[in-house]
């Protein structure tokens, strides 16, 4: 079992109406993102969470990479399940139903919680990343809630993950029945001021959804 590794926290101010939860992406940790959280309204909880796999290079990650011979990249079957369970547990011992934000491998990650496990978060964000459909086929469940928010926002200049293989995934994911809001935004691997706007934007629209029923 993966031990509750470092969590950063940002107390609401008063009676918390949010809370959200920062994965961060490959060879980074729970400071990457934490930085976001003087944007966010001192009414929410904030968590960043460092990922459970150490790298030598430094950094953390949810589970290792490789590449074969023809430069195919691999991922770790079995560091996706135990992460995919950590985090699971962490949810399930949560007093509300926290809003997912994860970027590069993170969003990943949050990607694939929002398509097997959409009861125990209230939304999803995922930055610079892609919806891992192809492990549905690999023993995953699958059972995308349609009512649940979520955002996919992808850079059109992203070398890492690029749109030709973020777009199409999120295309799958829709065809699954996953409700997945995809905007594309002129940037790189990283969170540009636009993407971060839209983001925002689509955020506080949850909370007025929220505060109207």
């Amino acid at each position: 079992m993966i031990p509750r590794n470092h969590i950063l926290v940002r107390e609401a101010e008063g009676q918390p109406k949010r809370e959200l939860w920062f994965l961060h992406g490959y060879g980074s940790n729970e400071q990457d993102l934490f930085g976001l959280a003087r944007l966010l309204p001192s009414s929410w909880c904030v968590r960043s969470l460092r990922a459970p796999f150490p790298l030598a290079q430094g950094g953390y990650s949810w589970y290792d990479l490789h590449f074969d011979a023809r430069g195919v990249r691999h991922t770790d079957p079995a560091q996706v399940r135990e992460s995919l369970d950590w985090l699971k547990e962490l949810l399930k011992s949560s007093e509300c139903r926290p809003i997912l934000f994860g970027f590069s491998q993170g969003g990943i990650m949050a990607n694939a919680l929002a398509m097997s496990s959409p009861e125990l978060i209230s939304a999803c964000v995922a930055v610079a990343s892609y919806a891992p459909t192809e492990w549905f086929t690999e023993g995953f469940e699958c059972k995308p809630d349609p009512e649940l928010p979520h955002l996919a926002v992808v850079g059109t200049e992203d070398g890492v993950i690029p749109p030709g293989l973020a777009l199409p995934s999120y295309e799958r994911a829709i065809a699954l029945g996953a409700p997945v809001d995809v905007h594309t935004v002129p940037m790189g691997h990283g969170l540009a001021p636009e993407a971060w706007q839209r983001i925002a934007s689509w955020l506080n629209e949850l909370d007025v959804a929220r505060n109207s029923t």
